[in-house]
């Protein structure tokens, strides 16, 4: 599993799956996933104000050729409300996401840290939950995990916690040099 690291403006970014967490008590959508309505003229406040979504725990939507965004598919994931976001909630919330992109048939995907910011958890644990629920449903078949390359999207302000994550993860996670940070190293400021 490779992990990639982009500061630049996500609804610009090439990606063949943007997967962002949206919370059922943020009406219009926050963060990376607002900016996303946004730059889709508030269609998934337009769906969410429909009572098509609703952002329940686990709910899975997924938006094919999302126009003004450079992604093929935009993938929301329902994360229940905000005040009950914890580590153990990222953590199950990512290996939700594995499983969903598998299913798909994908090998690569972008992500953020769901609620980065607007919550008490860390940007680094949040980081080490979403890279262990990945790597953990990732690694039941090697041949999957070492195909699978992911792009966290956050902001040049939250890179020691970035770097702190990965730290933690090195050091919680035993994945035997499966996971590859290299290319998130490059990408940080010396």
């Amino acid at each position: 599993m490779q992990l990639n690291l982009s500061t630049h403006p996500p609804d610009r970014q090439k990606h063949k799956c943007l997967v962002l967490g949206y919370f059922s008590d943020e009406k219009p959508p926050r963060g990376i996933c607002g900016l996303m309505d946004w730059r889709l003229n508030g269609m998934i406040s337009w769906e969410i104000k429909q009572g098509h979504i609703n952002g329940e725990f686990k709910e899975k939507v997924v938006i094919p050729y999302p126009q003004r965004i450079g992604s093929e598919l935009l993938f929301l994931f329902g994360l229940g409300n905000l005040t009950d976001l914890s580590y153990d909630r990222i953590y199950t919330v990512a290996y939700e996401i594995a499983g969903a992109i598998d299913a798909m048939k994908l090998r690569e995907f972008a992500f953020d840290l769901p609620g980065e910011g607007r919550s008490e958890l860390t940007t680094a644990g949040m980081l080490e939950a979403m890279m262990t629920g990945f790597f953990d449903f990732l690694s039941n078949d090697v041949s999957k995990l070492a195909n699978v390359s992911i792009c966290l999207l956050t902001s040049s302000e939250r890179l020691a916690g970035v770097e702190q994550g990965i730290a933690q993860f090195h050091k919680n996670v035993r994945h035997m040099g499966l996971v590859d940070f290299s290319a998130v190293h490059d990408e940080s400021p010396s």
